[in-house]
């Protein structure tokens, strides 16, 4: 009986156990918070009337009232001054420059640039019991690449991996940017109303009415940057009509939010267009702002966001919704003569606020943008934090929020700190104490309290172009932000001891992997290219380029100089296509051996031309990448080009690598520092009569050029 007794009691306490851990659980999730971010696209700091906007000018009321609800932030960082890599950052925690994309952004094209087994916000929240959805501007790509040179995304099929295999539930974007060369929308994983094309059997996409929200076609005037050569994609899906995107997303984020249930929470990354290029605002704002077509754009982007408050009422969402306003990067200012910008910049419109430069650079208009937060019952409204955080830091914020521990910093959040101390009141110590900063052209920048350190050293891969116009961006620099936020001073050399520390913390991190902690310091070894097997054959052709070389070969274009035991080509026009020096040879099979130095030159291409000039090919290289093409022949037009193979290369700056093309037949075999690539085509097979060496940029070296015939 006793016996009997005991189980029972313990029989109970097992289920009193049992009902207190549901009852846990529940309140747990009960206890989740909604969550949205905001993230509008180019939207500097200056550009809303709770950080300074002349209300002369421009009205922002909706994103106001986050301020004056919530907590605003007077130091938020993006990761970078360019969309991309910071849409990366928000997403993953980490910084975006720990990946291939070290400069520049993802193109239309590009492939999912998140890993589906790579931790993020949306797969976070989704294994925490939320509805998760990314409506708006996507640009983090979709699909794998092959690796094949020619892959791309193909839009009139299944568009996968992308968001709904990183966690999101449901999906609706413009694909890349507004005004890209799609034109459509993406619905989860199809194009929007996709009438034909690669859809899988047993797969049915929506129909979608053709309503004044849409057109048949995507017109050149449609697209942002509308020049020769680019082709708006043939596909069977209404077209987006530029001037009521906006309107599109917004009603798709209010309806989603329409769909939830107060006993679940949800997160939506609501990623607005506005107020990037083209600017388009609808019917209902135009015309309404003092600061033209521009501040016109920006009352399009704060009337979405009023949208999006005024559901969250509505359904009685608004006590249990933090919500987070930023932007992905810096405004863009009024260089451009006649842009949109330049019109709202002379009305008077300080788009960046005081700060020094726009988005792309490495200033901090490029980086500094608002940050608004609200969350009834917990933040305190009208309040401001002067805390420096960065974007990267949502993940780990959101994981303080559910209560989710994050994996070790080597493995996932890599540079994401809890800004959640910041965020509920006043931390007594600082949260991070340093960010690093990092600009389209690759120049990295370190934040360490009121100092800022920039580098200086663009990536490798960067044009002429665009080394010539940021070129005050290529140096080394030290500024003290508190003292003087517009960067008019560089105090590098009254702080040598701070310019060196700034420069081992930056390298630290970057070496070490991550950056929530301190990394162990790696000891870079030296990098030494690797060799060549002997080449083969019959030398026809032996030059050293110790000097300029004497005809038959011929500096066609650019400087040409002698120096460190080779032959430096310097690019002096953008007009030309290239610094090119050309030496006519005769080989049919064979290879051609030479070595290489890149001192500033962003890449090099060897054109190799047939008997009679009626064919061309190239073997291209930069430090990043490695490719073979087949030019357009006579009769083609200029758009003919092939791209037949191509890998991702890592060569350093300043060493000598030595690369070898091979011929046989229809197939070309090229090699360099123990990467090889491969490609067939019947030019190829045609006698080669010329080779012309290219230099694209400042500079870049030749040495030991040899021609061996079998």
């Amino acid at each position: 009986m006793e016996i009997l007794e005991t189980k029972t009691l313990n029989f109970m306490k097992a289920i009193l156990f049992i009902l207190t851990l549901f009852a846990s659980v529940a309140l747990q999730a009960a206890e989740h918070p909604n969550v949205i971010v905001i993230l509008a696209d180019d939207f500097g700091y200056g550009s809303a009337g709770c950080y300074g906007a002349d209300p002369a000018l421009v009205r922002t009321p909706s994103i106001d009232r986050l301020a004056k609800e919530g907590r605003r932030f007077t130091d938020a960082n993006t990761t970078s001054s360019v969309c991309s890599p910071t849409r990366y950052s928000v997403l993953t925690g980490r910084y975006c420059w720990r990946t291939t994309e070290k400069s520049g952004v993802l193109g239309v094209f590009s492939p999912l640039h998140i890993e589906p087994t790579r931790l993020n916000l949306a797969s976070l929240l989704k294994g925490e019991g939320y509805h998760t959805a990314a409506i708006g501007k996507w640009h983090l790509g979709y699909g794998n690449s092959d690796g094949n040179p020619n892959w791309r995304v193909d839009y009139s099929g299944e568009l996968s991996p992308g968001p709904l295999d990183i966690g999101f539930d449901y999906h609706f974007s413009v694909p890349a940017n507004h005004g890209d060369v799609t034109g459509v929308f993406v619905e989860n994983r199809f194009v929007y109303g996709l009438r034909s094309g690669k859809i899988p059997e047993g797969v049915k996409i929506p129909e979608v009415a053709m309503t004044s929200d849409f057109q048949p076609t995507y017109r050149p005037e449609d697209l942002e940057n509308a020049r020769k050569g680019v082709v708006i994609l043939d596909l069977d899906a209404p077209r987006r009509v530029n001037d009521r995107v906006m309107p599109v997303l917004t009603g798709k984020a209010v309806d989603w939010i329409e769909q939830q249930k107060a006993d679940e929470p949800f997160f939506l990354y609501f990623t607005p267009v506005a107020a990037h290029n083209p600017i388009t605002p609808s019917t209902e704002t135009a015309g309404s702002s003092g600061a033209g077509p521009y501040g016109d754009w920006i009352h399009e982007l704060d009337r979405s966001v009023g949208q999006l408050l005024d559901v969250l009422d509505r359904k009685g969402f608004a006590e249990n919704t933090l919500v987070i306003f930023t932007a992905d990067n810096g405004g863009v200012t009024g260089e451009k003569v006649g842009s949109a910008q330049e019109i709202a910049q002379k009305a008077g419109l300080k788009v960046n606020g005081d700060l020094r430069g726009r988005k792309h650079t490495i200033w901090e208009g490029g980086f500094k943008v608002p940050f608004l937060v609200r969350w009834p019952g917990h933040v305190s409204a009208g309040s401001v934090s002067h805390e420096m955080v960065s974007l990267v830091d949502l993940l780990a914020t959101a994981s303080a929020i559910v209560g989710k521990p994050l994996p070790p910093a080597a493995e996932a959040a890599e540079d994401s700190y809890n800004i959640l101390p910041a965020i509920l009141g006043e931390p007594k110590e600082p949260i991070r104490n340093e960010v690093i900063v990092h600009s389209s052209d690759g120049v990295y920048a370190i934040r360490k309290g009121q100092w800022k350190w920039i580098e200086g050293v663009p990536a490798t891969d960067v044009n002429a172009a665009s080394a010539k116009k940021h070129s005050d961006e290529f140096h080394a620099q030290l500024y003290h932000t508190f003292e003087d936020p517009a960067e008019t001073r560089d105090v590098a050399t009254d702080y040598p001891d701070v310019v060196e520390e700034m420069k081992a913390l930056l390298v630290r991190y970057r070496d070490g992997g991550y950056s929530r902690e301190m990394p162990p310091v790696v000891e870079k070894k030296s990098v030494t290219p690797i060799p060549l097997s002997p080449l083969q054959g019959t030398v026809t052709l032996d030059e050293s380029l110790e000097q300029n070389p004497p005809a038959p070969w011929s500096a066609v274009k650019g400087e040409w100089t002698p120096g460190d035991d080779g032959l430096f080509g310097k690019q002096t026009s953008q007009k030309d296509n290239g610094a090119t020096l050309r030496v006519p040879v005769s080989l049919k099979d064979g290879a051609v051996q030479y070595e290489i130095s890149f001192r500033g030159a962003d890449r090099h291409s060897l054109r190799i031309e047939t008997e009679g000039r009626e064919h061309s090919f190239r073997i291209e290289v930069s430090t990043t990448k490695f490719g073979i093409s087949k030019n357009p022949s006579k009769g083609e037009p200029k758009e003919a080009v092939e791209h037949l193979a191509g890998k991702v290369l890592d060569l350093q700056p300043e060493l000598w690598y030595p690369i070898r093309i091979s011929f046989k037949g229809d197939e070309v075999f090229a090699e360099i520092n123990g990467e090889s690539i491969r490609a067939t085509h019947p030019v190829f097979d045609h006698p080669k009569a010329a080779l012309n060496f290219l230099v694209f940029g400042d500079s870049i070296g030749f040495r030991q050029v040899k021609v061996a015939k079998p």
